[in-house]
């Protein structure tokens, strides 16, 4: 159990742990998850088309649902390798700090891709 003392440090830390004040720290925070690109799903129309296909090349009972998460998944696992052979590139050139950061960022984008198309495709085998 936390005593009194550590209770009032976690509130003065909470209260000073707000996020960022300024219009300009706002502003920086805001763009956090837009320096690559693999937090969005990519074009609907792509993903959709993709969902289709998939949906008609299983061909037994598939939900639209199911089609759509394992599209999103696929086309992220695209993106993110289509990323990963760029840096690796970039790194022939001379190893920067940036592009290592980026690429161990990737790994965990790759392991969530993973988890999502894992469990989509479960549930394709257990719906057939």
């Amino acid at each position: 159990m936390a005593s009194i003392r550590q209770i009032e440090a976690n509130r003065s830390n909470a209260k000073r742990s707000t996020g960022p004040k300024t219009a300009g720290g706002k502003a920086r925070s805001s763009q956090n998850a837009l320096r690559h690109g693999l937090a969005r799903s990519g074009d609907p129309a792509v993903t959709e088309n993709f969902a289709v296909a998939i949906a008609l090349g299983l061909g037994h009972q598939v939900t639209p649902e199911s089609a759509m998460v394992l599209a999103r998944s696929k086309l992220a696992l695209l993106r993110l390798r289509t990323l990963r052979q760029e840096k690796l590139t970039a790194l022939l050139g001379g190893p920067l700090p940036a592009d290592l950061k980026c690429l161990k960022g990737l790994e965990r984008y790759e392991r969530a891709a993973l988890v999502q198309q894992r469990r989509a495709l479960r549930a394709l085998s257990l719906k057939g």
